[in-house]
């Protein structure tokens, strides 16, 4: 709730803005971790892996600038045009009443797979790029057609698969007789299932479907040695590189990827530039989204903040930071010198581990 409107404040933030974010965050932050209350607000955010506040609402902002104003914006610096990406539509496209498509389409595991007659997709990535097949193979279980579409690396293996759909339905769109079309994507069927599925491809194939109610789709279990699936995967690997240049547009998924990115970077700055948590900065010099799962002790050790004489001395709850053996009580020297705690010692660290304080 606190990121909504984003897209109205959070563009161009100013400290004060970002500071009453940062307070509010914090109070979160402290109740995850039990963390003391004056451990910095930029290490309980490493910690948790929970980015900055204003970042996430500036990154929600760029976001919906792109997705629903569809307006031009940068990310990295780098210009990026929303016209690239996919449009989501809500709503029904076919009229309830009208929309009966789902008696066309089965997502149950099917006893026999015939191979005659039948039309078979699939759609496969690898680090070379995307790739989209179909195959029809006929009543002597030799392939007639087929086609492969080579996508833009940036394309996932999602689109690939109501790509190859989409190309199979398209194929027999004029027929005057029954056709089976099996793909082994239970997420694609259950997709164009859905009367208010938002995806484009899955609109624009339920459209396709209506028109001809002699087109049946079924889920074929992947990698089982089926002839017709095996030869349809084996064309959209080759399609990677060797398929039709096919142009769709790219997924939101890679927007959110790009963004991210985005919050990351401007973190790691930040991160880099506060001067307060040297200490976990040192231990996690590239904060994630990652969560480290510290427990309370590991937290007070490793912030500097908890019953230690140096911690109490800083914040004037003790008039000296010395330990009862004479030296300065910091977590490092209870945890690797002082006498008094020899039993729980263990190995000193580098001289340059705990250098600075928080």
């Amino acid at each position: 709730m606190l990121c909504h409107g984003a897209n109205i404040w959070a563009e161009n933030l100013t400290e004060k803005i970002k500071r009453k974010l940062s307070s509010v965050q914090r109070k979160f932050l402290l109740s995850i971790i039990s963390a003391y209350h004056t451990t910095a607000t930029s290490s309980l955010q490493t910690i948790t892996g929970i980015p900055p506040l204003h970042l996430i609402a500036h990154k929600e902002a760029k976001y919906f600038k792109l997705t629903k104003l569809r307006e031009q914006t940068t990310i990295n610096s780098q210009p990026i045009d929303p016209n690239h990406y996919e449009l989501m539509q809500k709503g029904h496209q076919i009229h309830p009443v009208s929309f009966n498509i789902d008696s066309q389409i089965s997502t149950k595991e099917a006893n026999v797979y015939p191979t005659r007659n039948s039309t078979f997709t699939d759609g496969s990535k690898n680090k070379e790029g995307t790739g989209s097949a179909f195959c029809y193979l006929d009543t002597n279980e030799k392939i007639t057609k087929e086609w492969q579409g080579q996508l833009h690396q940036d394309n996932i293996v999602f689109q690939a698969e109501l790509l190859a759909i989409q190309q199979a339905i398209s194929f027999h769109l004029t027929t005057n007789s029954p056709v089976q079309i099996w793909t082994d994507s239970l997420s694609s069927l259950q997709a164009i299932e859905n009367p208010t599925s938002p995806h484009p491809l899955v609109k624009e194939i339920q459209h396709l479907l209506h028109q001809n109610n002699l087109i049946n789709l079924g889920w074929i279990k992947a990698h089982v040695g089926h002839k017709g699936n095996e030869s349809a995967d084996h064309l959209a690997k080759k399609a990677i590189t060797e398929g039709i240049p096919t142009s769709i547009l790219k997924p939101l998924s890679h927007l959110k990827k790009l963004l991210n990115q985005e919050l990351l970077y401007n973190w790691k700055k930040e991160w880099d530039k506060t001067e307060t948590g040297r200490l976990i900065h040192k231990i996690i010099p590239t904060p994630t989204t990652k969560n480290h799962n510290w427990d309370r002790r590991e937290i007070m050790f490793l912030t500097e903040h908890g019953p230690f004489t140096s911690f109490l001395k800083r914040f004037k709850l003790r008039s000296s930071d010395k330990c009862s053996c004479g030296e300065t009580g910091t977590p490092l020297h209870f945890a690797t010198s002082c006498p008094f705690t020899k039993q729980w010692h263990f190995s000193k660290p580098s001289n340059d581990f705990g250098g600075k304080k928080s």
